[in-house]
């Protein structure tokens, strides 16, 4: 196979682009110094934008090309789905060493743009430029809301429900059984758990059916660990939260923290990037909530409530110890 310092710069970028996007507001796409793309006057415009580096962001030898492209992509979902928004448009700058694998290259592009085509969503430009060390990939993701309708952090109030998607903590798990017991976590019996990791599911339609029950008031995207993602609703929306639990009852994650020694508050505590989502619901529409979530099928489970107490996170007994200070993922901590 080819590697990049062997083709070039531009047959490499005319292998990546698709050129001449059909896709909603796509004036002019990829191929020319900028894309042009046109806005409904009646929706307010979302942006979010993260960049992956290798051995960081994900392990080689874990990972396909497609399979890192696709959870770039997932991860740049997951900040629109916390803030009810539609994917619209993606711009996806690649970082890479001249000895990479051209055809492993455009595997990981079309990864990403099959998640953000299944979302709505379509690259429509991007940059490729050459380092001497780690790969990174950067996606900017441009999505729209109805106008006033977006989703935040500081709507939470005194008396809301506190509930999560999906099962925070596995993906927590999955990266150490994979860093400490590679051959072991590579048995079928883990393949649930390293999906939470590798391959996360895209909350992006669920956000939209939840916004239109009207339901929800606060939202977050679990991306730097639970403990970290409620304390940062909590201050935005200047509230307390009173937890009951920490998730559902998962045997999965019970038997990999086990096989660990760890419990499993240890991975809903610490660093985890779940990409679910971490919303504060008006109680009077739980039960409408629930029924559209139960629809599609994802786990949905009320955890705590708010209270007027600012700045104060409090755990059941049984629950676990609340962290001194944050847990969650920090890039110059962690």
């Amino acid at each position: 196979m080819p590697r990049l310092r062997e083709v070039g710069e531009f047959e490499a970028i005319r292998r990546l682009a698709r050129r001449g996007v059909e896709a909603p507001g796509v004036v002019v796409g990829s191929g020319d110094d900028a894309a042009v793309m046109r806005l409904d006057p009646d929706r307010d415009l979302v942006a979010t934008t993260d960049a992956f580096v290798e051995g960081r962001h994900w392990l080689a030898e874990w990972m396909t090309p497609a399979e890192v492209g696709a959870r770039v992509a997932l991860a740049n979902l997951s900040d629109l789905a916390a803030m009810a928004a539609v994917p619209r448009w993606a711009l996806v700058a690649l970082a890479v060493r001249a000895d990479q694998e051209l055809d492993e290259l455009v595997e990981l592009e079309r990864g990403l743009e099959r998640v953000l085509g299944a979302n709505g969503a379509a690259v429509v430009g991007g940059n490729l430029t050459a380092v001497a060390g780690e790969s990174s990939i950067t996606v900017t993701l441009l999505g729209d809301v109805e106008r006033g309708r977006a989703w935040t952090r500081s709507g939470a109030r005194p008396g809301d429900l506190i509930a999560v998607t999906g099962h925070p903590g596995r993906a927590g798990a999955a990266l150490r059984l994979a860093r400490e017991r590679a051959a072991e976590a590579r048995a079928a019996e883990w393949r649930e758990l390293l999906d939470a990791w590798i391959r996360p599911e895209s909350r992006v339609a669920l956000a939209g059916a939840l916004a239109a029950t009207g339901g929800v008031t606060a939202a977050i995207d679990v991306s730097d660990g639970l403990i970290a993602d409620l304390r940062h609703l909590a201050a935005a929306s200047g509230v307390g939260l009173e937890m009951e639990r920490l998730g559902a009852d998962d045997p999965l994650l019970e038997r990999a923290a086990a096989a660990l020694g760890a419990g499993v508050d240890d991975f809903r505590m610490g660093p985890s990037d779940d990409y679910e989502l971490l919303v504060a619901l008006d109680p009077g529409r739980r039960e409408s909530c629930e029924l559209v979530v139960r629809a599609q099928g994802v786990p949905f489970t009320v955890i705590g409530t708010v209270t007027g107490d600012a700045g104060r996170l409090a755990l059941a007994r049984g629950v676990g110890r609340v962290p001194p200070e944050p847990k969650g993922y920090d890039h110059f901590r962690s």
